[in-house]
């Protein structure tokens, strides 16, 4: 699993220095807006994955860096840490029975 997570992120960030190569004029017209188009629909997505995880990143030690990560990279960076956090709730609640 850890090597899919890795290997989507390479290829959000391949995406991304494909969307930089299209604002310096690197491409033909049809090409550059298409990635335009497709840059503008994943910031969307992504900007709506920052809001939907918003209370997930707000309890991390450096909450502007996961959520720049967010921006970057989606669900690629929000999996491993929803994960996380699963796993620490299900052992708070663990502690807790243990001491009823």
């Amino acid at each position: 699993m850890k090597t899919l997570l890795t290997m989507g992120k390479v290829l959000a960030l391949a995406f991304w220095l494909v969307f930089g190569a299209a604002l310096a004029k690197r491409f033909g017209t049809p090409f550059e807006q298409l990635v335009y188009v497709l840059a503008a629909f994943l910031a969307l997505l992504h900007g709506v994955q920052l809001w939907l995880f918003s209370d997930l990143l707000s309890g991390r030690a450096s909450p502007w860096l996961d959520r720049l990560q967010v921006l970057l990279f989606g669900i690629f960076h929000l999996y491993p840490l929803k994960v996380e956090h699963k796993s620490e709730c299900m052992a708070a609640a663990f502690e807790e029975a243990t001491h009823a």
